[in-house]
Order: C-alpha cells, then structure tokens, then sequence
C-alpha cells in the first residue's frame, strides 16, 4: 500500500474561516447555531435554527470566475485557496492530479432564484445565463478547478452529509494505484431554508430549541431533538509520500485507511450492522486493528435514532467481538452542525469520555456532564477514525495516525 499524507487544509465554517479559527472557536466553547431572522414565517417549518458560515470575502475572488459561483462555490474556492497555500502549491495543474470536490445539490438559493422569477414572469424570459452553472450538480467542483486554473480529472461525487468523505476516500483509492501524485479533495453546502425544511418534514430538525439556539444540537444527548443545517466548505490536499518528499514539504498527518459502503436497506433509517461492516472493512484496508484506534469521530445527527444505532455500532457487542477497546469518542454537530455535504469542517472540541458505558447510560447523560476538554487528550491521541453516515450509503472518512 502507498503511503498517503495530507499536506493542506481549508475551511469555512461557522465558527471561523480558517482551521485555526474553528480550533479556538471549539476550545472556547463558543456555537455556530443561530436563530434564522424570518424563517418563522415559513408556513408549516417548525426548526427556526441554523448555523451561517462566518463572514467570507467574496471579493477577493477574480469577477469573471465569481459570476457563475453561488455562496457554496465562494466557499469551496476560498477553502481551496487556504489548503493549497499551506502545502504549498503555487501551480496544482498535472496531468497526475485530480480534484474531487462535492455537495448535496446545486444551489438551493440559485434555484429559489430561478424558479420563483420563472413562476412570476411565466417562463425562462429574463434569466440570467450564469444561472446554470450554480445550479448543476458538479457546480462545486467546476466552479472551483476553473477559478484555479485546474486542468486535470474532476470529479464530483454526492452523497448528502457524506459528500467529503466520499471525496477523501475516493482520493485516497485514487492515490493507491500509482496513476496520480496527488488529490484536492472536499466539499460545500450553503445555508437555504429547504434544506432545513427536508428535515423538518420528516421531524429530524431541531425544533425545541428555537429561542435558545445556542444549545442545540445535542447528539447523544437525553434531551436531543434533531440535526441543525449549516453552511461551509473544507478542502485538503492528499499527497503520496513520495510525491510529498520531492517536493520538500512536511506532512500534517497520515491517512491510512478510507472505505465507504451501502447498506442496500433503506434511504434514511441507520443500520448498526451495516456501519459496523463498514469500520471493519475500513480497518482491515489500514492493516489496523480496532484494539488500537484512540478516538472515534462520530456523525452524530443529535436524532432519536440515529444516534442509537451509531453508538451501538460504534461500542456494543456483536457476534465479531466488541469493536474498540476503550477509544475517545467525539461529535462536532453541537458546535459546527451538519453541512449536507458533510465539509471538513472537523477540527477539535470537546471528547466525549465513552468509556465504560453502555449505550443507554451514554444516551442519558446531558452533553455537558460528560466531556472534557481535547487540550488535555490531543497528546495521547495516536490512530484517529472519522466517521460520517449519508442518505443511502454508509460511509468511513478513514484512519488518520498523529
């Protein structure tokens, strides 16, 4: 197997617009989600909550590339333009390189946009002819490699809050035949009241907490009633070791191992069984056994069910063994929330100690009884697994080793 390291990093998010940012953000505590100004209005929408990204300058993007671009696609080039710079990528265009980039849909704002202006005026008449391109599926992804003059393979997977994690572990596969020297790899979502109201239909919104936004989401918590939307972007650069050491730059971390898998069962309802399949697969591929993963990353929607059936695939019993031995297990939705796209926005905040306690004693202590801070764990941290579950794949970011 190749060895492959991530050399670069970018993120927008709302709790700051680079890693450094999110990372003081999370140690302070402090919550992306808000109280969204009119959505009450909306009839029938009982989440008023949602997490904005943190003010980003559009601007500096060039004009001619930011007239296709919706908020989505700013974000993802911004996000971009932070990983490249901090691996030191000056010309990303090879013929050995891919960018893999992804989100949820097209814009939602773009489609509001569109069909409300067709639905008053009667037809297409007075459109603009950028809007396309904010609104087709790969949107992200071209929007991005154009902006940055990529000319290489781009590819644009989607699979809803899996998104980026499909792209790392597609990139990482990528990497391993020897047919590329490196990979831009992540993903984008913005904000829009339909996003938030797909899960509200199905009652997995967070709706209990709308005057006191600041204290939802809650995964694994007693008092948990849903996922909070949010909007960002985040990017890294998937390096060989090879590629890496030619060029003289250090790495911030190895990843190992990435895998992902669907469940053939449902479009929504988790399945442990089948995320217990999933880590084992994504375990055997880094030649890792589960005895020496340290932490665990969760999804962790803050929903009734799925949090249940994660924890019971993360921690209980099955007819393989039990999976882990006593790791640190951690969620970011309560600070950051669900990006559609699942951006990797997953720098550090609070860890949740899991250790000897079965899934129903977990799930009854409030979130702010059992954790502690990450500054007094991060040393000890060596094999880290991420987690993120989509619609209808289950999928593993993969092992990352300190």
């Amino acid at each position: 197997m190749k060895k492959v390291y991530i050399t670069g990093t970018g993120l927008v998010s709302s709790l700051g617009n680079s890693v450094s940012e999110a990372f003081s953000a999370l140690l302070a505590n402090k919550s992306g989600v808000r109280r969204m100004e009119g959505w009450e209005n909306y009839v029938g929408l009982k989440s008023w909550v949602g997490a904005p990204a943190a003010p980003f300058e559009s601007a500096k993007i060039d004009r001619t590339a930011r007239r296709t671009m919706s908020p989505m696609s700013e974000m993802a080039y911004l996000a971009t333009q932070q990983a490249l710079g901090q691996a030191d990528f000056h010309d990303p265009s090879s013929i050995r390189s891919a960018l893999i980039m992804g989100s949820t849909s097209g814009s939602p704002k773009s489609f509001q946009s569109f069909y409300k202006k067709y639905f008053e005026v009667g037809g297409p008449k007075g459109q603009l002819g950028t809007s396309f391109f904010k609104v087709m599926n790969h949107s992200v992804a071209s929007n991005v490699a154009v902006a940055i003059g990529f000319k290489g393979p781009v590819l644009s997977p989607g699979s809803a809050c899996a998104t980026s994690t499909q792209a790392i572990a597609l990139g990482w596969e990528l990497l391993q035949t020897g047919l590329y020297d490196y990979i831009i790899a992540g993903g984008a979502d913005e904000l829009d009241v339909t996003s938030t109201a797909i899960f509200d239909i199905v009652g997995a919104a967070s709706a209990g907490y709308n005057d006191s936004p600041e204290k939802t989401a809650r995964p694994f918590d007693r008092d948990r009633d849903g996922l909070v939307v949010s909007e960002g972007a985040g990017v890294v650069v998937l390096e060989t070791e090879e590629h890496m050491k030619r060029r003289g730059v250090k790495p911030l971390v190895e990843l190992i191992s990435g895998n992902y898998f669907c469940d053939g069962k449902h479009m929504a309802h988790p399945d442990d069984e089948a995320m217990g399949i999933l880590m084992r697969n994504c375990l055997e591929r880094g030649s890792v056994s589960a005895s020496q993963i340290d932490y665990v990353n969760a999804h962790a929607t803050a929903t009734t069910v799925g949090d249940v059936q994660e924890m019971k695939a993360t921690f209980e019993d099955s007819s393989a063994g039990r999976m882990w031995a006593d790791p640190a297990l951690e969620e970011f939705k309560a600070e950051l929330n669900n990006a559609l796209s699942g951006e990797v926005s997953d720098a550090f905040s609070k860890i949740h100690d899991a250790i000897g306690l079965t899934v129903e004693e977990l799930m009854a202590i409030p979130t702010g009884e059992a954790t502690v801070a990450v500054s007094k764990a991060s040393n000890k941290l060596g094999l880290i697994m991420f987690l993120d579950y989509g619609s209808h794949e289950s999928e593993v970011r993969g092992l990352l080793e300190k």
